[in-house]
């Protein structure tokens, strides 16, 4: 019995609720392994004009920010579901503006990696 259990792989646990729902990640622009790039709940001011964000809400609602016409900050407001415990599914309110699956990985209480599958 025992070398079975030791055998199982433990599904990975999701990133808990009450640090991920409710706050904006700002995108640092450190890359990490992969696609993977770190994100920071307060944000950088050393990344000049390269904004990115996010913001996933306990309800289901969702809203990137990032550059938009002439250089201003764009509001892209959606909607995301569950797929597995780091993966959710991005949908834009925008018809015309592609979604994509984004997959989390907590680092600690203030920073986070993600990237975006299209």
């Amino acid at each position: 019995m025992v070398l079975f259990l030791s055998g199982c792989k433990k599904e990975e646990s999701s990133v808990p609720a009450e640090l991920l729902f409710g706050q904006t990640w700002h995108n640092t622009f450190q890359q990490k392994e992969g696609d993977f790039f770190v994100f920071k709940s307060e944000p950088q001011m050393n990344v000049g004009w390269h904004y990115d964000s996010f913001r996933l809400e306990a309800d289901g609602q969702f809203v990137e920010e990032g550059p938009g016409p002439a250089d201003g900050l764009e509001s892209r407001p959606g909607a995301w579901t569950r797929e597995d415990a780091h993966k959710y599914r991005i949908r834009f309110t925008d018809g015309t503006r592609p979604g994509y699956l984004l997959e989390v990985k907590l680092l600690d209480k203030q920073s986070l990696q993600a990237r975006r599958v299209y």
